[in-house]
């Protein structure tokens, strides 16, 4: 049914119009009526009519001011009814494209032939709505195609620097020294869940893709394309390491819950060679190929330090209980595989993320030794001045630059 809005200040006009015609017959339903000009603009807000019926003589607002109006926040159809029959008002009618000017009193054939002839025009304009929809939509999705095929010929270091501005530009895409370049990918080996599905590769990759685009989503533009080796890239505006941080917990865990599987990643801003981001592609593709040779009893003892880092008393014993071998076995891995004990991985880790709360002035150190999992500042201290080099009143000072 289309939407019919009469604006009148006559009751008696409007009666008259509300009963001439059958308009359910006509595929017509009358949404509102009007008695003044800035009511039919609310009635117009609240209704989303396709036609108006306007008269020209109403208070507050007369019906050409009216249809000024409306044409600035509703696109409909507009029959001016008017008991005016001057040449000024009717070419003005003209200019705002009223689709019709009729006199009153108004003849009832006449109407007739006038909503049918406006019902006509209102499929016109439904189809040509929806081929424009349509035709977006298709140029939406080749739009992405071909971002993704430049995406990929750059990571692959098949393009000059200039042909790269060419396309960033062209295709406008948010790229600058300020965005940060993140390479994922899901460690087929790991089971972290209870769900038993099986992925095969193309539709695990299709899904990683969707879950990073949604949770991404509300985080400012993010571009997000999947490579030919299986690897999920992302440039993201997100500069900030702990909101980034923040970011890739809220990916793991949701990768967790719907896949059962750990997701691994490696990431950099990449500041003033950003034109160049295929060779830092490389560097973060080697990375993740690092990470991803650990066995997975590594990679879940390593995820769980990441989420449990702040337990004062977190131990080997805790974590290999976690990942169920014996605390002596995990120790040995680590050491085989990492390079490093559970006390200096630990370690790490939570100095890595007082680095991050350094930035905050509004903590007191002792308040970021408690974060990170210290209950002594002073040994917090001597353990952050053994990892970077200066203590942590020097780093905040800035006398480490």
């Amino acid at each position: 049914m289309w939407k019919l809005v009469i604006a009148d200040d006559e009751p008696r006009i409007r009666r008259g119009l509300l009963q001439v015609l059958p308009w359910e017959e006509l595929g017509i339903e009358v949404v509102g009526e009007a008695e003044d000009g800035i009511e039919a603009l609310e009635v117009a807000k609240a209704t989303k009519p396709d036609l108006i019926f306007v008269d020209i003589n109403m208070p507050f607002l007369d019906g050409l001011a009216f249809v000024e109006q409306l044409q600035l926040e509703h696109k409909c159809l507009v029959v001016v009814i008017t008991g005016y029959d001057e040449f000024t008002y009717a070419q003005k009618a003209v200019k705002l494209n009223v689709f019709d000017y009729v006199l009153k009193p108004v003849v009832k054939s006449q109407l007739k032939e006038l909503i049918e002839r406006a019902v006509i025009e209102l499929e016109k304009n439904k189809i040509k709505e929806e081929f424009h929809a349509f035709t977006s939509k298709q140029l939406q999705s080749n739009s992405l195609l071909i971002r993704d095929h430049f995406l990929r010929r750059w990571m692959n270091g098949l393009l000059e620097s200039e042909e790269v501005v060419k396309n960033i530009e062209y295709l406008q895409l948010p790229i600058h020294a300020s965005t940060r370049m993140a390479v994922f990918k899901v460690v087929q080996g790991t089971n972290v869940g209870t769900v038993k599905k099986e992925w095969g590769k193309d539709l695990l990759e299709f899904a990683s893709r969707n879950i990073i685009e949604d949770l991404l989503a509300d985080s400012g533009t993010h571009i997000v394309f999947e490579d030919e080796k299986g690897y999920i890239v992302i440039f993201s505006p997100i500069a900030d390491e702990s909101e980034w941080m923040k970011q890739c917990m809220a990916i793991q865990t949701k990768f967790e819950e719907i896949l059962a599987r750990m997701v691994i990643h490696m990431d950099r801003v990449m500041q003033d060679g950003f034109l160049h981001a295929d060779r830092i592609y490389n560097e973060l593709v080697k990375g993740i190929n690092a990470k991803g040779s650990l066995s997975p009893v590594v990679l879940l003892a390593k995820k769980f330090v990441e989420q449990a880092y702040a337990m004062p008393n977190l131990s080997l014993q805790e974590v290999a209980d976690q990942v169920r071998v014996s605390p002596t076995y995990l120790s040995k891995l680590l050491k085989k595989e990492i390079g490093a004990s559970f006390i200096d991985y630990l370690t790490d880790v939570r100095i890595k993320h007082a680095v991050l709360l350094m930035n905050d002035t509004s903590y007191k150190v002792y308040e970021i030794a408690e974060k990170v999992g210290y209950n002594s500042q002073h040994y917090f201290s001597n353990a952050f001045k053994k990892k970077t080099g200066v203590s942590p009143n020097s780093y905040r000072k800035g006398s480490w630059t």
